[in-house]
């Protein structure tokens, strides 16, 4: 029986380190039958797992998503989920003199070394191809030689990168940031009038933090319907507004009434108003598609391949290129988001695109929006 688990561990290290040397070739082995290294026809994306409001201690709202397996230790996957927190808290500010009735959104995007073996402790993903920490994780596979222990990460040397077309795309936590900001607000998915408290003088800012908490591919997709589904959860509490200054008192649970939720007599001012608390009215959700751009390897047909929802490896063998579009289950587009100089698509590829996403937004409105 120690031979027979030997000899399957010596054949799991054997393709980790296939996979980490040479990822362009280990990719295109699974590609050339049409299938990806996860056993995923090209057009599907992995399951998706949302869970609300499970951080209630300091938070008006939360939700965890992931994408894929939770059993990464299983040894018939090649890969583990990406998985992605979200948290809204609450800050009161001062509405601009052009939207005196509106509140706003701020959004902050971080990762550790915990989200994977190539960030820092800043939070910047490394691709030095000299970094020995270059690895795909797919299990805790060993292998015994002399009596000693093999580690799973193999470095990616200077030579390797050099023979090969693959160029590594750092994950840029600000321009996620940048870009989920700019998909909420354009997309109507929140009224931000209902973050307004007092006209012309106080307003909500909802900060959403979104930490990564394991990253194998897709975090773009991952974040803005982490994102959206912590709004989806957010509960404006209970507020006490100073008529007069416009000033704010949130109004926690021990001065409320159990019975009624009424304010309790000693803070029943006459010159404070009190402001119920409530969900936020929520629009069309805005739903995106990711697809990694690969070069085709067959000689005979020069099409590209199309890989929805790739995973780590799939973005690194990509060299980043990839479109993301956001649409809604009104048929709209959103957003069309082109990243990497080789992410052309014909005028038929593009319509395709559009149509997965409107399928996509149909699948995960009642997902996300409960």
């Amino acid at each position: 029986m120690t031979s027979v688990h030997n000899a399957q561990d010596g054949r799991e290290w054997i393709l980790d380190a296939y996979r980490a040397l040479e990822p362009k070739n280990y990719l295109g082995e699974f590609t050339s039958n049409n299938v990806r290294p996860d056993g995923r026809p090209f057009h599907t994306s992995r399951p998706i797992t949302i869970l609300t409001s499970f951080l209630q201690r300091n938070s008006y709202g939360s939700a965890m998503v992931t994408f894929g397996n939770d059993n990464a230790s299983n040894s018939n996957t090649t890969g583990s989920s990406t998985r992605v927190i979200a948290a809204c808290t609450l800050l009161v500010g001062h509405p601009g003199p052009s939207t005196p009735t509106h509140g706003d959104i701020d959004v902050s995007v971080s990762a550790s070394p915990l989200s994977g073996p190539r960030f820092d402790i800043g939070g910047r993903e490394s691709v030095d191809t000299a970094s020995p920490f270059y690895n795909y994780q797919s299990g805790k596979s060993t292998a015994s030689n002399g009596g000693g222990i093999m580690n799973d990460s193999v470095p990616l040397t200077d030579a390797v990168a050099g023979g090969s077309d693959t160029q590594l795309q750092p994950t840029d936590t600000k321009e996620i940031e940048s870009w989920i900001r700019r998909t909420i607000r354009s997309s109507r998915f929140i009224d931000p009038t209902e973050l307004g408290i007092e006209p012309g003088k106080s307003a909500w800012r909802v900060r959403i933090s979104i930490h990564i908490i394991n990253h194998d591919g897709n975090l773009w997709d991952a974040s803005l319907l982490c994102a959206c589904a912590a709004l989806g959860d957010l509960r404006l509490p209970v507020v006490e507004v100073d008529r007069r200054s416009g000033g704010v008192r949130i109004v926690s649970n021990d001065d409320l009434d159990n019975n009624d939720g009424a304010i309790n007599s000693k803070h029943n001012n006459s010159k404070f108003e009190r402001r119920k608390g409530q969900s936020l009215t929520l629009g069309p959700l805005p739903v995106p598609l990711t697809i990694a751009v690969l070069p085709s390897n067959d000689e005979n047909n020069s099409r590209d391949i199309l890989l929805i929802d790739p995973t780590h490896l799939e973005e690194d063998v990509s060299s980043g290129n990839s479109v993301t579009v956001v649409c809604n289950t009104n048929k709209e587009i959103i957003e069309f988001h082109k990243k990497g100089s080789s992410s052309r698509l014909s005028v038929d590829q593009i319509k395709a695109v559009a149509s997965m996403g409107f399928g996509r937004a149909q699948e995960l409105e009642t997902l996300v929006k409960g």
